[in-house]
């Protein structure tokens, strides 16, 4: 079966007030397929519209404008499916009138992209006797981004560590209110450490003026000379009591992947969730343990120091914490190869060949890279 067309909804959230009804925007969606895949009949009786949620953690804090939008589907007796990031797993979702199928999207965009197209290669194995760790930021204007960078150099452990920072003039007053609190002189230096190491595509995003990077590809030799790895996650707002479960990333899961083990700078509890996810944590071979459950960021960042300076100079057990790290790869694998056969499935049930499941989950990211 060809007769098919997946969406992308999510900029739904941030544009309905723009349309008069969820019946416009579905004629928009339809309209779209049409244009974008020139085979689509879109008004016949085998036609599926395939629908994405999967790339943000707020999207349904709304979730009565994507209710009207399948009830618009379904008016226009539209048959669809709804493929959502299973980190909704445990919302509400019976008003959504469509059937759904839960993907651990990051888990299987990471797998899908290096492992299934090669767009990068990975690390099979754990340096042990590295001397340095890993620091990644992305957005540098976060707490867990462009603070801790500033923590680690104050604490004299920018020498023993690898870093990436993309401080411009474009991101300077949304850095500057995170690091309120320190002279302009010491502001300034911070654009001294402005790092690329592996030369990555960085999008400046105009309308949000901000900067964008989908984490793949990378340079492997980045996971292969690294001890550890402090992943700065999308999310770090340690205070803040959320509706849903952490939010986690490809951040985590290419680290899981390299089998490199980490100090997760990200929401509380995100170790408890990947705990029941089944994979190993590491906080037991640190000093401070309860650092993913402390509130105060303040604290809960100089936790993070305190326990990136032990590994460096003190990590023991290293024969353990590589049976951990070898238990993580396996079971991302494991878990990677239970969404492809969720995708899979959605394929079978619709008469779609298996082999097209990327057309109906797209692994590029939303600003269209790789």
């Amino acid at each position: 079966m060809n007769n098919f067309y997946t969406a992308n909804i999510e900029m739904y959230k941030y544009v309905h007030d723009q349309y008069e009804n969820s019946d416009q925007y579905a004629d928009h969606i339809l309209t779209q397929a049409k244009t974008n895949k020139n085979n689509v009949q879109t008004d016949a009786d085998d036609f599926l519209l395939v629908t994405t949620l999967l790339w943000e953690p707020h999207l349904l804090d709304k979730i009565e404008i994507y209710k009207n939008l399948f009830h618009s589907f379904n008016k226009k007796n539209i048959k669809t499916a709804l493929i959502i990031n299973s980190f909704y797993k445990d919302l509400d979702l019976s008003g959504l009138n469509t059937k759904i199928y839960f993907v651990d999207y990051f888990i299987w965009r990471s797998f899908n992209k290096i492992v299934n197209q090669k767009k990068c290669d990975y690390n099979d194995k754990w340096n042990m006797n590295a001397e340095k760790f890993l620091f990644l930021t992305g957005k540098p204007q976060y707490n867990n981004r462009v603070r801790l960078l500033y923590k680690i150099i104050k604490r004299g452990l920018i020498s023993r560590c690898t870093w990436s920072f993309f401080m411009k003039e474009e991101t300077r007053d949304k850095c500057r209110n995170v690091l309120s609190d320190i002279s302009d002189d010491e502001f300034q230096m911070l654009f001294d450490y402005y790092n690329n190491p592996d030369e990555v595509k960085i999008m400046f995003q105009e309308d949000r003026q901000n900067l964008h990077y989908g984490g793949i590809p990378y340079d492997v030799k980045l996971f292969r000379d690294s001890l550890f790895r402090v992943v700065a996650e999308t999310q770090f707002d340690p205070g803040y009591t959320k509706l849903y479960q952490p939010w986690i990333t490809e951040k985590t899961f290419i680290t899981i992947l390299n089998k490199v083990p980490f100090i997760l700078a990200g929401d509380n509890g995100s170790l408890d969730k990947l705990k029941k996810m089944g994979f190993k944590t590491f906080e037991k071979f640190l000093p401070v343990q309860e650092y993913d459950q402390i509130q105060d960021p303040e604290q809960k960042l100089d936790s993070i120091i305190i326990n990136a300076r032990y590994w460096l100079d003190e990590m023991t057990n290293k024969a353990q914490i590589n049976v951990d790290v070898e238990h993580n790869y396996k079971n991302f694998m494991r878990i990677a190869m239970d969404n492809k056969k969720v995708l899979e499935d959605v394929c079978l049930s619709h008469g779609i060949n298996t082999n097209r499941i990327e057309e109906i989950c797209a692994t590029y990211d939303i600003m269209g890279n790789e």
